[in-house]
């Protein structure tokens, strides 16, 4: 299981004086400010994330999604394909009864 969000929450409020209850600072602050921190400092954050890898997350953290990332519409979609089996699974009972029902005792 990977490491919970909440993780990283506390982690950005811990090393960023972040608000854990942002979202997306917390997002801002991993991907703009964290490169720019010294290497050391790098490898003590991994390693503290690393550590809560496996846990289950203590608190919920709100979901949230990207502003201006387009959804895609159903018309977008691939089509659905269900398996030969399960499309034909009728017409397969059907054949397998008629070579049952069909067949000699003698043979």
């Amino acid at each position: 299981m990977p490491t919970p969000t909440s993780v990283f929450h506390r982690v950005a409020a811990k090393y960023g004086n972040i608000d854990p209850s942002d979202s997306e600072a917390v997002q801002r602050w991993f991907t703009e400010e964290l490169p720019s921190l010294s290497p050391a400092l790098i490898e003590t954050i991994l390693e503290e994330l690393l550590t809560y890898d496996g846990t289950r997350p203590v608190e919920q953290i709100a979901r949230i999604y990207p502003k201006g990332a387009p959804i895609p519409s159903l018309a977008s979609s691939p089509p659905v394909r269900s398996p030969l089996l399960a499309a034909g699974w009728r017409e397969l009972v059907r054949r397998l009864y008629g070579r049952v029902k069909g067949s000699s005792p003698d043979r």
